[in-house]
């Protein structure tokens, strides 16, 4: 099967975007061009031999597919009357690269999911249209009109009636499909009738042809025509990925096995932990494919390990990225992704960062950090922290092993669940909360709540939901990003020693106080918080000495801080950085807090 890709408009309705650059390589919010993201899904799907039609700019888009994915196989079709004609001459001149193959037709300004796709492609009927039935029917896009027996018979902006629903042109034909709808065209061409969509010509057969519909109404399939697309269709794919991210649960082993056949992956490139190692499992999965394995990190992972990482990962031309870890195997498995796309002659750090689209796949052996669910990665460079940011590092799918937690030594236990309650709560009254990553919160709170008392007596039968609870809370934050007790927990814990969760939770509590303390006629943030009560089921002025009694509960050592050390901790905080807290907190706020939280 080949997929085919109308590419040869101007795109001139998304104004400055499309100034100097084809339609197809227009970047969403993602970063990932429109074109990539479509390559990148049919990758996915198994189809390899790829048709595009150009026209305005052909020779960046040959040089982007050419460059971006050399694993598949292109046939460019150059359209030379693209600015004065329309879909139905691009296809007509690639009759030669599509003959006798069964081809995913698709025009080239759709964004959609891998869910509708694979659903396409994996169908067992092979005529096939896209049609949502639940939405209304939209004004300047395509609608199909559908029969009593189910079959599509009309495709035009111009439908209305009854029958008629939201159509976008993605299909899935047989060539002898294809081969009529080419016949049809015929007269349109002769009578250099070009300025039409090629749906025009399949109109004609459509009525004679048992053409199928599959829905997605539970995925996501949209077009970009102009510039209110564009900024719509970039939030939502990047909130829907972020949201319909692939989660298996079970034995990580058969997980794993499953993923690897089921996207062929030749050479998968291993980034583990010693609880990886350590487990008898992982004996067995080394034995049942080829891979290179690489675990030459440190728990704060260094820019020069990374490296290392790197290197290998080049040398041995792996083509997806497993990470079975905490949180610093998977920030340096993002890490890696991330910088395989760059130029190795210049400091990863200082280079603007490119969509990669190696998978990533995620298995995490704690039940904390929730970075199988964040676009963020943390090293080290020369000392200091450097947070990596993009989506392309968000993990692909996610495989969730209940049993990893089995025999976690405690001081472990507590630090990590910790570090998940805490990004739940900031996630919560963030600044940049939204009502998804608030949902996502409250979840992951009322997980917490019900399991963190069974969780550190080491009950089995609670660790598939603290799991769930740290994946919630990576939802939250990968949305609304972290406030005050992360900033104030970065220097606590490399100048006292302490894990990053337990360092958190020092400040979470003092944090709010001062926040309740200093509210004032801030009625957003009183009533976020206000709510956030409502989930520990107290009243507002009860919130604080609520936290800290859940808190108490983990007996965690509070480190001794000298004057001077004290001092250090205030400056390391950057006040800038901090814009995120719902409440400006200034130095002498800091320091307050820090005394509070260290009992100084």
């Amino acid at each position: 099967m080949k997929a085919f890709i109308f590419n040869s408009g101007v795109g001139s309705r998304l104004g400055d975007l499309t100034k100097d650059l084809p339609k197809a390589l227009v970047k969403l919010k993602s970063g990932e061009t429109i074109l990539g993201r479509q390559l990148r899904l049919l990758k996915t799907v198994g189809i390899k031999d790829v048709i595009i039609s150009t026209g305005y700019q052909a020779e960046k888009i040959e040089e982007f597919c050419l460059s971006e994915f050399p694993e598949l196989n292109f046939s460019f079709v150059f359209n030379p009357r693209y600015a004065e004609t329309n879909s139905i001459y691009s296809m007509w001149l690639a009759q030669k690269e599509m003959y006798n193959s069964a081809c995913v037709i698709m025009h080239g300004d759709l964004v959609f999911d891998e869910g509708i796709l694979r659903k396409l492609v994996e169908h067992k009927y092979w005529d096939l249209a896209c049609i949502n039935k639940s939405i209304p029917k939209p004004e300047k896009d395509f609608k199909g009109r559908i029969d009593k027996d189910g079959h599509l018979k009309h495709i035009s902006v111009n439908l209305s009636g009854e029958s008629d629903f939201a159509l976008q042109p993605l299909y899935k034909l047989r060539w002898e499909t294809i081969y009529h709808w080419f016949d049809e065209m015929k007269p349109f061409i002769k009578e250099d009738n070009v300025n039409v969509y090629a749906e025009a010509a399949l109109n004609k057969y459509l009525p004679y042809e048992n053409v199928k519909f599959i829905e997605y109404k539970n995925n996501y399939l949209e077009e970009i025509d102009n510039l209110e697309d564009y900024h719509r269709v970039s939030e939502e794919i990047r909130n829907y990925d972020f949201d319909k991210q692939i989660m298996l649960e079970g034995d990580y082993v058969v997980m794993i096995d499953k993923v690897i056949n089921q996207y062929k992956y030749k050479k998968p490139f291993v980034v583990f932990s010693r609880a990886a190692k350590k487990n008898p499992e992982y004996i067995k999965y080394k034995d049942k494919h080829e891979f290179v394995g690489f675990n030459g990190y440190s728990s704060n992972p260094k820019y020069e390990e990374v490296l290392e990482g790197l290197k290998l990962f080049k040398e041995n031309n792996c083509d997806a990225i497993i990470a079975i870890g905490g949180g610093s195997c998977m920030d340096v498995a993002k890490a890696i992704k991330l910088f395989s796309v760059l130029d190795p002659n210049t400091n990863y750090l200082e280079q603007k960062p490119r969509f990669a689209t190696i998978p990533l796949i995620a298995v995490p052996t704690t039940a904390g950090t929730g970075s199988e669910a964040t676009r963020y990665s943390v090293i080290y460079y020369k000392g200091e922290k450097q947070s990596l940011v993009h989506d392309s590092i968000f993990p692909n799918l996610v495989i969730v092993d209940p049993s990893f937690l089995d025999n976690l030594p405690e001081y472990h236990r507590k630090a990590t669940i910790l570090d998940a309650f805490c990004q739940a709560v900031e996630g919560y009254w963030a600044k940049r909360s939204t009502e998804a990553s608030r949902e996502y919160s409250r979840k992951a709170i009322i997980l917490f709540l019900v399991s963190y008392r069974p969780y550190m007596m080491e009950h089995p039968y609670i660790y598939n939901r603290v799991m769930r609870s740290a994946y919630l809370a990576g939802q939250s934050i990968n949305i609304a990003t972290t406030t005050a007790p992360h900033a104030m927990s970065y220097k606590l814990t490399s100048l006292k020693g302490i894990a990053h969760g337990h360092a958190v939770s020092l400040t979470l509590p003092y944090v709010l106080e001062y926040m309740i303390e200093n509210l004032g006629d801030n009625k957003e943030l009183r009533e976020r918080l206000e709510n956030l009560a409502k989930i520990f089921r107290v009243e507002l002025e009860d919130l604080v000495e609520k936290f800290k009694y859940i808190l108490n509960y983990f007996e965690l050592e509070i480190p001794k801080v000298s004057e001077e050390e004290l001092d250090e901790l205030v400056e390391s905080v950057n006040v800038e950085r901090l814009s995120n807290n719902p409440m400006r907190l200034d130095k002498e706020a800091i320091r307050k807090i820090y005394i509070k939280a260290l009992r100084l």
